[in-house]
Order: C-alpha cells, then structure tokens, then sequence
C-alpha cells in the first residue's frame, strides 16, 4: 500500500528522487561561484526555461559585476501572494567540480552547491511541474525569486528581494534544513566591518620614539572589540583576518582587520554597531577607521514566523512527517524579508551536510519528502 508522500507524489519515491536528481545535476554542473557573471548568467538561463515550462512568466534581471538574478511569476503578479525565496550562487570556485564531481552514491548526493543550495532550487521548480501535472494550481500568486549574490551581502539582490516580497502573504526560503530535517524560525544576524588603522613608520632600532604602531593600536582594537560579546544573548564577535606593517624593522604604519558580528536580535545589532563606531585610538598619533561592509538582520522567532511555521508543521503532519523547528547561526535572504514583517519560514530545503566544505552533500532520502511537502505547502497556503 503507498503511503501519504507516494499519494501525493503520485509516483515511487525513487522515480520522484530521479527527477530531482536529474535536475539538480545540471544544475550543479553549472559552477556558480559568486561574481562569476558567464556562468551565473548560464544557470539563470537554463533555470528561466525550466520556470517556463512549468508555465511561469519569467524576468533575468541583469546585475552588473554579478550575474543576474531570476524572477518567475505563476499565477499574475496579484499582491498576497506566496514568494519563494533561493539563490544560485555558491562559495566554491570554478574547477572544484574536477576534484568534487558531482556524484550519487546509495544514500547522498555530492557535489559543491548540492546543499547550499542548489537541491532546494531543484525541489521548487520540481513541484511547480508536479502540481502541472497533477493539474492543481497554488492557492495564491507565486513569485519565486532567485538571487545570484547570497553568498556575498546580497549588495544587488536586496532591492529585488524588497520589489517583489513586499506585500507578500509568506515567503518559504528553500535554504537547507536544520540537521535531522527542522525548519528554520530563528537565524542569527550577519554583521561585517572594516577597521583601519593609520599609525606613523619609523625606524625599529634608531627612531622607534618617533613612530606610531598601527599594529600595536590593532592589538588594543582587538581586546576591546571581542569584549563586545555577549554569549547569553547569543551575541559573537570574531576578527578574522589581519594585515599590517611592512618590515619587521619598520613601525608599522599601516594595519586592518575584517570583523565578524552574530547577533540574535535588533537590540543587539544596535549595541554593537554602535560600539564599533564609536572605537577610538589607545595610541597618540594614530587614526582609527571603521566601515561598516555587511548588515543581514536577524531573522526572529516573532509571533507572525511561528504562526506560519506552525501552518506548515500541520501540512506536514498530513503527510506523516513530524516537522520540528530550530534556528541557524547563518544568515540567509530570508532575514530581510522577516525585517519586512513578511512571515516567512526558512530551511525548507533537504536535509544533508557540508555547507562551504568539500563534503558537501545532501540526503537522497530525503528528496521525496521535501518534494512532497513543498507542493503540498504551495497547494495550501
């Protein structure tokens, strides 16, 4: 006897895993690392077919320096509508294909942007064809948009991103799931800056009293700035990447740092964007610089994120799978559109592992399910 996903699916779960696979695989193939625009604009092509044969009106917005971002509308641009959210580009570089082929073994799929997050792109696309050949529609407008600079800041895809979510009913982000198959109602904010020092060189042995260490003053910025922690509310602060002087004979006078900020709500993002702002020099004679590069707001567990979860928790259900709920240190497009006051739910995308690494894969088992769910969700809403 099926059970309720091969009802819905209306085909074996194997036969259903092929067809994702299949998709997935050419789009994997197409290695999209971030700024790429050639090969970015290759998969925004092919994915621009696929939406249209599934019966979508479909833009490639052009996006200079990046690529081009995919909008498809299903069902007319009407307001309320249901916005999937996703993107194509990946961390890997071109070439990672050769040492990391794409490959199906037993139990998973490998390759680089398998789970982050090209099988979620491949799951929705795949449900908007299943629901055409179920012959269903969704319940409200879609407007499936996929950026092509995640991975980044989303510099060029935000102002897409506000165009079209906004006035949204919900937006379901198919970025992977929390391990074990949780949706995502919480995510960290992603904080980026730029701190520059500008010190005074001298001679290290005959006139060290006349210079300024730019790399002595960063030392202090340091101490000061991970003291900006707050591990009870979840806040985290890392200096990542350093760079200063020019001869271990020469007082350095120039050094930099590339900071890092999680933060688990707007009152933190506040507290420590100001902080960093307000950073002054320990040291005479030198100038502190601080640019503020990146700011992904948190995406919090609101009363409109769990509402729309706990919806979708109940369709789930329906089908025999037991969605639980759980939060990610990352950032995602979806952060933005719940700073909108959009409900949105994000990790809707298979489960698997390996996000940035070269052990990045996604659960084949898992596929049915998510295919399943995620039409059902659309039909639904």
């Amino acid at each position: 006897m099926a059970d309720a996903i091969t009802e819905m699916l209306g085909q074996s779960r194997t036969a259903a895993s092929a067809a994702v696979l299949e998709r997935l695989r050419r789009y994997v193939e197409i290695e999209t690392p971030s700024r790429h625009e050639d090969n970015i604009r290759a998969l925004a092509a092919l994915l621009a077919a696929d939406l249209r044969q599934a019966g979508a009106q479909v833009e490639c917005v052009d996006a200079p320096a990046y690529g081009a971002h995919v909008v498809a509308l299903l069902d007319g641009a009407g307001a309320d509508h249901i916005t999937i959210l996703s993107h194509m580009d990946t961390v890997h570089p071109v070439g990672t294909l050769v040492k990391q082929p794409f490959r199906v073994t037993d139990d998973r799929v490998e390759g680089p942007g398998t789970y982050d997050m090209k099988a979620g792109i491949a799951i929705a696309v795949e449900a908007l064809l299943l629901m055409q050949r179920r012959g269903t529609r969704p319940q409200r407008p879609v407007r499936f948009i996929i950026t092509c600079d995640e991975e980044i800041g989303s510099h060029s895809g935000l102002p897409v991103i506000r165009e079209h979510a906004r006035g949204a009913h919900a937006v379901l982000v198919t970025e992977p799931c929390v391990a074990g198959g949780m949706a995502k109602t919480s995510r960290k904010g992603v904080l980026t800056y730029h701190l520059t020092i500008s010190g005074r060189a001298a001679h290290a042995g005959t006139h060290p009293h006349t210079g300024a260490s730019a790399i002595v003053e960063l030392a202090e910025q340091v101490r000061a700035i991970m003291q900006l922690a707050d591990h009870a509310q979840g806040t985290t602060l890392n200096v990542g990447v350093v760079r200063g002087g020019t001869a271990s004979n020469v007082i350095a006078a120039q050094a930099s740092a590339e900071i890092d900020v999680r933060v688990t709500n707007a009152g933190e993002t506040e507290r420590v964007h100001n902080a960093l702002l307000a950073l002054r020099p320990h040291t005479q004679g030198v100038e502190v610089t601080v640019r503020q590069s990146e700011q992904r707001p948190p995406l919090e567990r609101s009363a409109h994120v769990v509402a729309l979860y706990e919806r979708v928790r109940d369709i789930a259900r329906d089908l025999d799978f037991a969605l639980g709920e759980g939060a990610s240190g990352g950032g995602s497009d979806g952060s933005f559109t719940a700073a909108m006051g959009i409900p949105t739910l994000d990790g809707l995308g298979p489960d698997g592992g390996g996000a940035h690494a070269s052990d990045e894969h996604v659960l084949v088992a898992d596929l049915p399910l998510r295919l399943a769910l995620f039409t059902r969700i659309l039909e639904s809403l």
